[in-house]
């Protein structure tokens, strides 16, 4: 029988149906977001506030030397593109350049810093810390934070997938009949949107009987799902948007350079587990705007070299969230009694992510890993075999 690490909305996947079993379901990170130790950006409306959040220790290894880049792929860090098949470009320098000096997507990126960690607000405590459980009030001013206007939820709510084909007639994941006739592509509605309104409610009642601390690790992974899914977007959209171009970069980094220590959201827990993936990132994310200056030059250029650069920067994107998923499977095995279920319930809302690349390089580990995670008790999780397999779908960003 195949249990896939794909989930399917609205029926319960087997990942929810297992974090429902639990009764004590979620998993936050092994210590909240990573906190690489950064200072917080202060330009824009997004600057981000700073956490004192642990990072997490996920024993992730950096790749080897093994882990070379494709021979297509755009290389700013080596000599300045000069050795790799691009053009000369705008992104040569290893910086990004932004189109437009106001990008509102930082904000949305600083939004998840405040909702984990707001000290202005009052809240200096994490919310996704799994050593303790936030009280209601907290998830009440967490939630303020998740519906601002033109916020979070303002863009989850209609957020696609652009791995899987758009439907016909209509691609609009704001219709109720479009999300349930395509729940992969209308993944923000259907996939994220019910885990992250049920856990917000859950935690602002207090009377669930699933401790606190799981609703907010369930909120946590479901939002770094949606960092990832935007910034995949925005690299596609950006060929009629430039402005779109300026937001993969920003949902994925917080608004800095590559140098800069301030990284927020998503880029701030792979900064912190494994550089050397992070830097992969970025040079994807320097290769869909090198594609699009190149473009503007010539815009004739290609399809091609656009979908190179966007298969470079999901490449390096996805190992980027099995590096995330591989320290909170790591993190279950020393966590308390207490803490443990919420690592739990992290990896089982977050491992759904993987499921269609994993399947594609070899439906039998996809199988093993779906196998694997579906366990009620994380005492039962076999973390060793789950991180073996991840490493034989994931070896490089």
């Amino acid at each position: 029988m195949n249990r896939s690490i794909r989930p399917v909305h609205p029926s319960p996947s087997w990942a929810l149906a297992a974090l429902l079993l639990l009764g004590c379901e979620t998993t936050p990170p092994d210590g909240t977001p990573v906190d690489a130790g950064a200072d917080v950006p202060t330009a824009d409306a997004g600057s981000v506030p700073p956490t004192d959040a642990p990072a997490v220790d996920g024993g992730a290894d950096v790749p080897t030397a093994a882990c070379a880049p494709l021979a297509s792929d755009y290389t700013p860090r080596a000599a300045m593109s000069s050795t790799d098949t691009w053009a000369a470009c705008v992104s040569d320098r290893g910086e990004y350049v932004r189109f437009d000096m106001s990008t509102s997507s930082i904000a949305r990126t600083t939004a998840f810093e405040r909702i984990h960690l707001d000290a202005a607000n009052g809240r200096s405590a994490g919310l996704f810390d799994p050593s303790r459980d936030p009280a209601p009030e907290e998830f009440t001013a967490a939630r303020m934070v998740y519906l601002e206007p033109e916020g979070l939820d303002s863009r989850l709510v209609r957020r696609t997938d652009e791995h899987h084909p758009q439907p016909s007639p209509s691609n609009d994941c704001r219709m109720a009949g479009v999300v349930a006739a395509n729940p992969d592509y209308c993944a923000g509605p259907a996939r994220l949107l019910p885990i992250i309104t049920a856990s917000f409610r859950d935690g602002q009642l207090g009377t669930t009987g699933t401790p606190p601390r799981v609703l907010a690790a369930r909120i946590e992974a479901s939002l770094l799902w949606f960092f990832y899914l935007s910034v995949y977007k925005e690299s596609l959209t950006c060929a009629t948007a430039t402005a779109d171009c300026d937001s993969a970069w920003a949902y994925y980094t917080g608004g800095v350079q590559r140098g800069e220590a301030r990284h927020a959201a998503l880029s701030r827990y792979v900064l912190a587990l494994e550089p050397a993936t992070h830097d992969r990132i970025w040079d994807g994310i320097l290769a869909v705007r090198c594609w699009r200056d190149l473009d503007r030059a010539n815009p004739a250029a290609d399809a091609v070299l656009r979908e190179r650069a966007r298969d470079q920067l999901d490449r390096a994107l996805t190992r980027g969230v099995a590096v995330v998923l591989r320290s909170r499977l790591r993190a279950i095995a020393r966590a308390s009694a207490a803490e443990a279920p919420a690592h739990l319930a992290f990896v089982q809302v977050i491992a759904p992510l993987l499921d269609r690349v994993a399947r594609a390089r070899s439906a039998a580990d996809a199988d093993r890993l779906g196998s694997l995670l579906a366990v009620t008790d994380p005492r039962s999780l076999d973390a060793d075999g789950a991180v073996a397999t991840l490493d034989r779908l994931f070896p490089c960003p």
